[in-house]
Parts: C-alpha cells; structure tokens; sequence
C-alpha cells in the first residue's frame, strides 16, 4: 500500500463544519483505503493536542474508532461516514479507552444505534461518570459553567453492550476486527488493527511527533507500555492512525519506546543497556 494517502474533502460537510466549528477542531479525513478513513484534529481542550478517530466500512457494518471529545466531534464521525453509508448498516463504536478526549462524543452514536465495545475496565466507570466527569473537567480547566456546555455538548456515558478483557478478534460481515489489550498509558487501553490495510489504530498507545503522555502511571506501567509498543513493531503493519498527531509508520513505535525508556531511566536512576 502506498503510504501516501488521499485526502478526502467531503464537500458537503463544509456547512456543518461552519455551523458545529465550536468543539469541533480542525478536522482532517484521510481515506486509506475505500473501507478505512482515519480522521485527525478533532479538538481538544489543549489548543495544539487534537484528537484522532477511525472508521471502518465493512459489507454491512460500520465501526467507529472511538469518537472524539465533544459532541461535535461525534456529529462529525457520523456525518463522515453517512456520506458513504447505506442506511442499513450495523452501527459499532471501539472505545480504546476511558478518557474524555476519547469518549465524550459517544452518545451521538449511542443515538444511532451504536454497540459499543469497551475493555471490562471502563465498565464501573462509564456507569457512573457522565456529566460528572465533564463537570469535573470544565472545573479543572476553570471554565465557565456555559463555556463547558458550549464546547463539550451534551456528554452522556454508558456502559459497554461488549466487553472486552483480552486480545479478540471481532468478526463482522467476514472480515476480522482485531482488538488488542494495549496496557501502559491506561490500564484499560485498546488498540484495533484491520490485517485487510494494515492499518493499525493505535489510540494513545502511540504519539506521534510528541512525547507519550506518562502521568497516568509509573515505571511499572512504562515497562509494560515497551512491551506493547515492541509486541506492535513486530506486526505487519503499514499505516498507523496515533491518538494524537499524524498518521506515520512503525519507525515512530521506535520513537515513542525510546522516549518511555529514557523516562524511566530518569525516574530510576538505571542506566539503559544492551538488548
């Protein structure tokens, strides 16, 4: 696959992108292949953070890779993919895992009949967080109470109708979904891989261009991320959609296990040696 991708403009998205800007970010829609878009710089409530998000077309199913962090965002990943749906597909949603930036758009697809799809750790959490979370947020970022609504939307969480607590393979219309338990940023955190366009979805498993967030855990948790970021290297993959910044290729899985080992080192005092 070449790894020049085409830009899609959907053209008649230009007037809700006008109307819905507030929450919405920069959106860019990369098509990968006819089946496979990936979808960049949704907002973010840091200014230059952005947000990415994935779609999957099967025969007769559609599923989203998480959906953003405001409403906006979910109303965009839906008129996105309208644009080549049918209008009788079954409808998914992957969350790769329990963070705002991730998941605060989901009721738009809830709406529309998503299944969702979650590791067995976001389950307490989705039940009971909600609009107590976005309240939180918008009180951590010193937010006006308005200012929060008008941005974030309406944020409604609910559990997963999946549940996810290893590495499974999701069959849908013949075609084989991958989900994997990808441990290290989150406890919960997946990644999705479709082996058709290697392409590998990896949510907050992989940054790009930017230093992997790290304060969700210690070294314990950092040891464990390597491990998945090395059991990654080693896949057949030729396109890879990060959590945040572009689209690249496995040399940044190299990158990002460069920079968690050296933050370790740090921490700890050791001094890296050999492989």
């Amino acid at each position: 696959m070449k790894y020049f991708i085409i830009l899609v403009l959907f053209l008649g998205l230009v007037g809700f992108i006008q109307a819905q800007s507030l929450g919405l970010g920069n959106p860019r829609v990369y098509k990968i292949s006819e089946s496979v878009y990936a979808i960049t710089n949704l907002y973010h409530t840091f200014r230059y953070g952005w947000v990415n998000a994935g779609i999957i077309f099967t025969a007769n199913s559609v599923i989203f890779i998480d959906c953003g962090m405001t409403e906006a965002s979910g109303e965009f990943l839906w008129e996105t993919a309208s644009q080549k749906m049918k209008g009788k597909e079954k409808i998914y949603l992957i969350l790769t895992h329990s963070h705002s930036d991730h998941i605060f758009g989901m009721n738009v697809l809830k709406q529309k009949g998503a299944k969702e799809i979650a590791h067995e750790l976001m389950i307490d959490f989705l039940k009971e967080s909600g609009e107590k979370y976005k309240s939180s947020l918008i009180k951590e970022l010193n937010w006006s109470q308005e200012k929060g609504d008008s941005i974030f939307g309406e944020v409604k969480l609910s559990p997963p109708d999946i549940v996810v607590t290893k590495d499974r393979i999701l069959k849908i219309n013949g075609e084989d979904i991958y989900i994997l338990t990808s441990p290290g940023h989150a406890r919960d955190q997946l990644s999705v891989y479709y082996p058709r366009t290697k392409t590998l979805f990896a949510s907050d498993v992989i940054y790009q261009g930017g230093d992997p967030t790290t304060f969700f855990g210690g070294p314990e948790e950092w040891k464990t991320w390597i491990n998945e970021l090395k059991r990654l290297k080693v896949m057949d993959i030729d396109i890879i959609c990060p959590g945040h910044g572009n689209l690249c290729r496995k040399d940044e899985i190299d990158r990002n296990i460069g920079y968690l080992q050296g933050y370790i080192n740090g921490i700890t005092g050791k001094v890296k040696k050999d492989e």
